[in-house]
Order: structure tokens, then sequence, then C-alpha cells
């Protein structure tokens, strides 16, 4: 299973490449890792992750349920609402087969696990090398351009929109949110890589050396995605970093180290131009903010008319926002349980994220995990919840699992100590 998680991992961020029947590479597979989950692993190991997850789990069931009763009263197709019954599926999968994983005294799949972030960028990296290839796309020329204008327009015009083109997807789709999608896999890579790294330490300085390489390879990587949702989901870990220390009242070596690490990563990046850019995306090339208002604007206008049974199509006029669209599509009663899918999860984030202090330090990346599925709510193309992020909640979930039955088990080997000693005498 371990091998099998690994591959997912890696096909996870090739998006843009259509396998047949529409079928995207990254759906297809989730439906093989989903079937084979669930046909390998016992029922114990599902009811334990449907009874932590029950009421996000019965929030999505209700919403997906109401939003196929609404397309077939307004004569639409049933295709969206199915594949986010499949993506639950999976997600409910993803969490089964990390906990399993997680709970392997041999700890193999952990260990394995730590290279996720390797796998993925090898993946993605020499994906997009093909993809340029084939469409004639110079990189280096790009970079080039990119960071001796400033404007990250070039970058994404002339790189991404072109390397994604010409594998089956619609020049909507390719224009569309794909890079947030792609980069978002090698950022739960990333946080994956992280946690699994500290429940299992390498034993080698050099083993070490190679993991730190593929993360800070994966960090620029990142960065250079353009990627709004991806870089403030990025910079969240670091905020959850020193917000840990703020409220543990102490600064520790390792803090230290990594703040002085990413200044002097910041100079770096500020010498070559790479910040430059950054700061223009998110400060001067507003159209996206623009054109997002404008889409909002006009979704407000339409709730009015869908309030009970939903019926506007969002295919090409989506307002970015779960519990909007879903409002749109399927009507106020399905907004109500997306709103509860959006309480839920940021409601968990917000927790964990002041309970660090408490916690181990692997749940610092596992919780930073959760920033991309809370960011992609209000800004994700469709009002959906992408694959990427139904994965990483799946991973969460395991996670979430596995820390559950170490509170239980530390709970239990205590328990004698808690007994007055004249009780367990008499």
């Amino acid at each position: 299973m371990r091998w099998l998680y690994l591959l997912l991992l890696a096909l996870l961020p090739l998006q843009w490449f259509v396998v047949g029947a529409g079928l995207r590479l990254h759906m297809a597979a989730i439906v093989l890792f989903t079937a084979v989950v669930f046909a390998t692993h016992g029922t114990h190991l599902v009811a334990r992750v449907i009874r932590m997850a029950e009421p996000f789990i019965a929030a999505n069931l209700a919403l997906t349920v109401i939003w196929v009763f609404a397309n077939r009263y307004h004569g639409f197709g049933v295709r969206q609402p199915a594949e986010q019954m499949v993506l639950l599926a999976g997600f409910v999968a993803v969490a089964v087969a990390t906990l399993a994983i997680l709970r392997d005294p041999g700890g193999r799949g952990v260990e394995l696990l730590r290279w996720s972030t390797w796998v993925c960028m090898v993946s993605l990296v020499g994906a997009m090398t093909y993809s340029m290839t084939v469409n004639g796309v110079n990189a280096v020329e790009v970079f080039g351009r990119t960071l001796t204008s400033g404007d990250p327009q070039v970058l994404q015009r002339e790189l991404f929109r072109s390397a994604f083109g010409g594998f089956g997807l619609s020049e909507e789709a390719v224009m569309g949110n794909i890079r947030h999608e792609v980069f978002g896999a090698l950022l739960l890579a990333l946080c994956l890589s992280s946690a699994c790294r500290q429940l299992r330490p390498f034993a080698t300085r050099r083993l070490t050396a190679v993991y730190l390489l593929g993360q800070g390879l994966a960090v620029m990587l990142l960065l250079l995605s353009m990627s709004r949702s991806v870089i403030i989901a990025l910079a969240a870990w670091p905020m959850l970093g020193l917000l840990r220390q703020l409220l543990a009242g102490r600064v520790t070596a390792r803090g230290a180290g990594a703040g002085v690490l990413i200044v002097g990563a910041a100079g770096v990046l500020a010498t070559v131009g790479v910040l430059q850019v950054l700061w223009v995306r998110f400060t001067q090339d507003t159209g996206s903010y623009e054109a997002r208002d404008n889409l909002l604007q006009a979704a407000y206008s339409n709730l009015g008319r869908s309030l009970a049974t939903g019926g506007v199509s969002t295919a090409s006029a989506s307002s970015h926002n779960f519990v909007i669209d879903t409002w749109l599509r399927a009507g106020i009663v399905a907004s109500l349980a997306a709103l509860v899918v959006v309480v839920l999860v940021c409601g968990l984030f917000i927790a964990l994220a002041f309970t660090l202090p408490q916690e181990p330090p692997w749940m610092l990346p596992v919780t930073a995990m959760l920033v991309l599925p809370v960011v992609r709510f209000f800004t994700a193309g469709g009002g959906l919840i992408p694959p990427v992020q139904w994965i990483a909640l799946g991973v969460v979930a395991g996670f979430l699992c596995y820390r559950a039955e170490l509170r239980a088990t530390a709970a239990s080997v205590r328990a004698p100590d808690t007994v007055p000693t004249a009780v367990r005498t008499a």
C-alpha cells in the first residue's frame, strides 16, 4: 500500500493529461487508489475514520444528494455531483491508508513517505519538461524575461498556459485554476514529507541533506508557480511555527534557526528578482481580483432566483466561493450544508493552530496541510472542493485518527497512577 500511496502523490500534480473519455490522469489515480484501499483494508479502519469525520462526511453527503435532485429538477446532468461523491470516497480511502501506514510498528511506510516531496517534484518537473518540449516552450528564456521585466504575466502566459495545453484539456480549463491545483499537490507532498521525517528522523546526515535539498527546491518551485493561493498557504506554515513559539512562551534553537534561514532565503530571492515578481503579482497584477469581484457581484444578484432549488450554472460564472456557488447550483439548503463543511474545516484549523504547543512536532506540518483547503474554499473556480484538497483533508484525517489513538494509549497507561493507593489496595 505504501508504494501505491507514493504513486498517487506522483500522479496527483499531472492534472493536464486526459487519459480517455474525459477522465484526467489524477482522477484516474484517485479512483484506482480508492478501489484498492477499500478492497484490501478491514472495515474497522474505515469505521474508525468515518466516526472521526462523521459531521464532515454527513454534511458533504447532504450537499451532494440535494445537488443531484436540484440538477435532475432543472434537467442538468449529474456528473459533477457524482465526481464529488467519488472524491468523498477518496477522502475516506486516503485517511484509511494514512492511518494504516502510521500504525505500522515497523515504520516502513512512514520512512518511504519521507521522500514524498522528491517523488512529487520529479514527477511534476519531468512531466512539465516533456510538455514544454512538445509545445516548443523554452523555460529558461521565459524565466529570464520574467525576472528582467518583473512581470508575472510573462511566466503565466508563456510557460504555464503553453506547457499545459494540447493534452486533452480545453483552453478554458488550461487558463483557469489548473496551475493552483498542480502546485497545490506539491505543497501537500512537502507537508507530508516533513511530518513523516519528524516521526522517523533520518539515520545519517547525508540522507538528511538530500531531504532538505528536496524541500528547498520544492519551495522554490512553489514560489515560481505564481499561484497566490498556494504561496499564501506556504507562507502560513512558518507563521504557524511562530505562533507555536509564542504560545509556548519560548523560542527554541530550531525555531530561531528556521527564522534565520527564511530571512537569508528571502535575501537571495530579492537579489535575483524573484521577490519583485511576487510583489507585482500580489499588489499590481489586479486583473483577477477585479474579475472575481465582478463575478461575486453577479452571483449576489442571482441568489434570489436560486433561493430554493438553485439551477444557476457556475461553469463560466463562478463566484469562487464554495458556499455561494453551492447556493447558486442547488439552493439555500445545500449552501447551509456547504457552510457546515467550511465551519468544520476552519474550526479544526483554528483549534489545531492554538494547541500546537501541546502537540508533537509532526503536528505542525499536518496543521499546515489544512491551510490550502481553507484558502481554496474562497478562491477555487467552480466553487467546489478540488481533488488535491480532498486528498489533503484525507491525509489530515488519517493523522488525526492516529493522534487520537496515541492519546488513548497514553491515557490507558496513566490511568492506574491516578487511582489513590488506598483504593488500589482495598
